[in-house]
């Protein structure tokens, strides 16, 4: 069943990315930063998708999936600067290309890979201001959700 995805309601994201986000804000020392931004990622990409998916009347992940696809949009994916753009505030938060020490940089689209295997970074001070930015991202969404 490779592909298959879970239909998600729009409710499911929105309570996934309160709950990432109280987790993430909930945990300062007791785990390592890279572990809190990817929880962080996740809490921004559920409310993202849940705030586009009202937007356009989307109650399922199933018709926002298909919507993005047909409008060549990648909203469906990971891809944080894709739903920022969407959304209309990409100039507000702008999510930057993370460069590897080894490799090519890094999109918006791959941070929570990033995060989730510990790829090394050119400059750590990188991923601390793109943690910033997320997080302004997160305090945005939380006043909509």
């Amino acid at each position: 069943m490779a592909g298959h995805q879970i239909n998600i309601t729009r409710r499911q994201f929105q309570e996934s990315s309160k709950n990432h986000y109280l987790l993430y804000k909930n945990t300062q020392d007791d785990l390592s930063p890279r572990t809190r931004r990817l929880i962080l990622f996740y809490a921004v990409e559920c409310g993202l998708k849940s705030l586009i998916m009202k937007d356009l009347g989307k109650d399922n992940y199933k018709d926002f999936k298909t919507y993005s696809e047909n409008n060549n949009l990648r909203i469906h994916t990971h891809d944080l600067k894709a739903m920022t753009r969407e959304i209309g505030i990409e100039h507000n938060y702008p999510l930057k290309r993370i460069p590897l020490s080894k490799g090519n940089p890094v999109d918006s689209a791959r941070f929570n890979e990033l995060w989730r295997y510990g790829a090394e970074v050119e400059d750590v001070n990188d991923e601390i201001e793109t943690e910033k930015t997320l997080q302004k991202i997160a305090e945005w969404i939380e006043q909509r959700l």
